[in-house]
C-alpha cells in the first residue's frame, strides 16, 4: 500500500530521483565520515585542497567570498526560516510547517552533535566553543536544507521547466556558499562534502514524506516573493554590519 501511494502521488521518475539522492547522499556521507575518523587519503586531499586555495587568494576575491559566506550565516537564514514558517501557518498548512521546522531543526541538531562528538579542528582558529570544530560544515548543511527545502515548497506546483530552473539556480547558490567556506579556510573539503551530502539526503527524504501526506500542489509564488524579500533585506543588513569584522576573521594566515 505504501509503495502504491508513493507511485501514485510522486511518480516513478521523481521517486527514482529521490531514491538516488537519499541513498547516494547517505552513502557519500558515511564514506566521508569513515575517512575522517580513520584518517584515510581524503584527509590528505583536504590538506592539499586547503593549501592550493590559500595560494590563489587576493583582497577583492576575499571580500566577495566573505560576502557569499555571510549569506549562509544565521542572521540571514533564521529570518528566512521564520518567514516560511509564518507563511505556512497563515495558509493553514500546519503539516508542512511541522515538516519545515523538523527538517531545519534536526539538521542543526545533527551538525552540532557531530561537531561535539568528532572534535575535528578547523584549518584555522576562527570560532569559540562547539563552533570551533569543523566537521561537518554547518553552512553547507543548513544552506542545502533551508534553501533546498524552500525551493521544493515554492516550485512543486510549477511546470517541469520552471522546477528545473529553480533547482539549478538553488544548487549553484548552495555550491557558491559551500565553496566560499573552502576558499576562506573555514573548513576542510570533507567537511563541506559531508554537510552537503547529508543535507541532500535529508531534504529528499523530507520531500518524499511530505508528498505522501499531501499530494496537493498549490501555487506558492507568494512564499517565494516573501522569502526572497526577507533574504535580500536580512542579507544586506547583515553584510553591512558584519563584513568588516569578517574580513578580519577570515584574513589569510
Amino acid at each position: 500500500m505504501t509503495w502504491r501511494l508513493l507511485y501514485e502521488r510522486i511518480g516513478v521518475r521523481n521517486l527514482l530521483v529521490a531514491g538516488v539522492l537519499v541513498i547516494g547522499g547517505v552513502w557519500l556521507f558515511l564514506g566521508v565520515l569513515e575517512d575522517v575518523i580513520s584518517g584515510d587519503p581524503l584527509v590528505a586531499a583536504d590538506v592539499q585542497i586547503h593549501a592550493a586555495l590559500q595560494q590563489i587568494r587576493f583582497p577583492l576575491l576575499d571580500s566577495l567570498m566573505v560576502g557569499v559566506s555571510e549569506l549562509g550565516d544565521a542572521p540571514v537564514t533564521v529570518p528566512v526560516i521564520l518567514v516560511v514558517l509564518v507563511w505556512l501557518v497563515s495558509q493553514k498548512k500546519l503539516r508542512s510547517a511541522l515538516y519545515w521546522i523538523a527538517a531545519v531543526g534536526f539538521a542543526q541538531l545533527f551538525v552540532v552533535t557531530l561537531k561535539f562528538v568528532i572534535h575535528r579542528p578547523r584549518p584555522a582558529l576562527m570560532y569559540d566553543g562547539v563552533q570551533g570544530f569543523s566537521f561537518p560544515s554547518n553552512h553547507a548543511t543548513l544552506s542545502v536544507v533551508t534553501y533546498g527545502f524552500l525551493a521544493f515548497f515554492v516550485a512543486r506546483a510549477w511546470s517541469n521547466v520552471a522546477r528545473l530552473r529553480i533547482a539549478i539556480a538553488t544548487t549553484l547558490f548552495i555550491l557558491l556558499i559551500s565553496f566560499s567556506r573552502l576558499y576562506l579556510g573555514a573548513h576542510w573539503f570533507s567537511d563541506v562534502l559531508a554537510g552537503m551530502s547529508f543535507g541532500v539526503a535529508w531534504i529528499a527524504t523530507a520531500a518524499v514524506l511530505h508528498y505522501v501526506g499531501d499530494e496537493k500542489q498549490k501555487d506558492a509564488t507568494s512564499l517565494g516573493v516573501a522569502s526572497f524579500v526577507t533574504f535580500a533585506i536580512s542579507a544586506t543588513v547583515h553584510i553591512i554590519m558584519q563584513h568588516g569584522g569578517d574580513m578580519i576573521r577570515y584574513a589569510p594566515g
